[in-house]
């Protein structure tokens, strides 16, 4: 028996709820484990320098989450084997046996000091493929043995849900590096340069920030008109009409009205039937007259009773220019993460490549001096070293 619609619609405003307010992510997570008969429910993301993190529901004591994001992360060769078929395929989403047998995985290390002696015995998994910053991994669900495994009706909810888990995880990394250390996430928005838009239910534009508003003032390729976005190309209209009405109708629960098909090639275990899910918004180009490359746009479903730009939108648009000057990284870094301007100034020289005692010569300082404001940010950042710090500055928005 396939999810009803009511199930989907009633999680699809959950998880785009978490994906605007990061405290609301138990609450999705809660409801997913309850209609799944689930013993627990996590994510696991793994950064390129593999990283894990280990964002999880109740059902996973602390220090299981710890051990694992410290050691099982690296030597878990069912999350490595699901990464693998989801590079593959464009996505994985099936139980623990779609991957490996059970009893490669009843010999492996992960299984036998990790799952078993919590008595989860039972996975089943999405793995998601183009999540933002390079991250790899998906959600998994977990049952103990005398639950039985996981059937067609759960792969086939994962399905489902896929394509929004990965349109709301990177929503939410925009809106969290947004947020940062500011109470009021507008003026943190507004400050960091962001392209955003926010639409009501009919697709009407509600409030943008200044560096969209600087893109639709030029006219070139996109405006808003009668208080709706237009574009000049009409096949490209055609896109951001259907974009824009998917994602507004999932954002306010009539999500089912713009049902897309699923890919069901990357869930076998769902069962032959077609499977439907609510439209995840999506993104496109934007063409504009040459020799100016094309505006990047991306539309994603909103769903929140927090306030992000004065109003509770439907869907959010985050609109860019490729050929615009970056913002400055050291506005965003005094913002987000309370930098003094000589950290700022640091952190710039390093970003342009040069080594610290080069970095220390230009701020006419000593190298220890510079090493002394090197750790501050490193301590500010939550990073440990260059290639984090990098990597960081690299990732925020605008820059």
């Amino acid at each position: 028996m396939l999810p009803s619609g009511e199930t989907v619609s009633s999680l699809l405003g959950l998880l785009y709820e978490a994906s605007a307010s990061p405290e609301r992510w138990p609450g999705f997570l809660g409801a997913l484990q309850e209609f799944a008969h689930a013993e627990a429910v996590a994510f696991v993301l793994v950064d390129p320098e593999s990283r894990c993190s280990f964002v999880v529901n109740p059902g996973f004591d602390p220090n299981c989450q710890r051990t694992y994001s410290e050691y099982f992360s690296r030597h878990d060769v069912l999350f490595k084997r699901s990464v693998a078929a989801s590079r593959l395929h464009g996505g994985w989403i099936g139980t623990n046996r779609s991957v490996i047998s059970d009893a490669e995985y009843h010999r492996s290390q992960v299984f036998n000091d990790f799952t078993k002696p919590m008595g989860l015995v039972h996975q089943v998994a999405a793995t998601l493929e183009g999540l933002d910053g390079g991250l790899e991994g998906g959600l998994t669900m977990h049952r103990k043995a005398q639950s039985g495994p996981f059937g067609a009706e759960t792969v086939a909810l994962l399905s489902m849900l896929a394509p929004h888990l990965k349109r709301a995880l990177n929503t939410h990394r925009v809106l969290s590096l947004a947020r940062g250390r500011n109470a009021v996430l507008r003026q943190t928005v507004e400050s960091m340069g962001q392209g955003v838009l926010s639409l009501d239910s009919r697709g009407r534009v509600l409030r943008m920030t200044a560096a969209a508003q600087a893109i639709l003032d030029a006219r070139d390729g996109i405006e808003v008109e009668r208080g709706f976005l237009r574009s000049a190309v009409e096949g490209e209209q055609e896109r951001l009409t259907e974009l824009v009405a998917g994602a507004t109708a999932t954002g306010t629960g009539r999500g089912t009205e713009f049902a897309i098909p699923c890919l069901t090639r990357t869930a076998p275990e769902a069962g032959r039937g077609p499977l439907w899910t609510p439209s995840a918004g999506g993104a496109m180009l934007i063409s504009r007259q040459p020799p100016k490359r094309p505006l990047q746009l991306v539309v994603a479903p909103f769903h929140s009773s927090e306030v992000l730009l004065e109003d509770c939108p439907a869907a959010v648009v985050f609109l860019s220019d490729p050929d615009a000057r970056p913002a400055s990284r050291a506005s965003i870094l005094r913002s987000l993460y309370g930098l003094t301007p000589t950290e700022c100034r640091l952190a710039d020289l390093l970003m342009e490549g040069c080594d610290l005692g080069v970095a220390s010569a230009r701020l006419k300082m000593a190298t220890g001096t510079a090493r002394f404001h090197l750790k501050a940010i490193f301590r500010k950042t939550g990073t440990g070293r260059q290639s984090e710090l990098m990597r960081l500055v690299l990732g925020l928005p605008g820059v």
